[in-house]
């Protein structure tokens, strides 16, 4: 059985499967000095980003969601 690889750089491009929900930054604009970030759940699929011309950009994790944990 094969499994995906574990992605250890916290980089995933457009196309790739989200492993952990949280905030993340479109590379690509933050290197042409723009800032988008966006919140992704894991299990979705990273999109292309709506404001960079290029079809394949790369998503940063830049903050984990906080898990929650349940109270009685």
């Amino acid at each position: 059985m094969l499994e995906d690889p574990v992605n250890s750089s916290r980089t995933w491009k457009s196309g790739e499967t989200c492993r952990i929900s949280g905030s993340y930054r479109c590379q690509n604009c933050h290197l042409a000095g723009r800032e988008l970030i966006r919140e992704f759940e894991a299990g979705k699929i990273f999109p292309m980003c709506d404001s960079c011309p290029e079809k394949d950009v790369t998503w940063r994790l830049l903050k984990p969601a906080a898990a929650f944990k349940a109270t009685a």
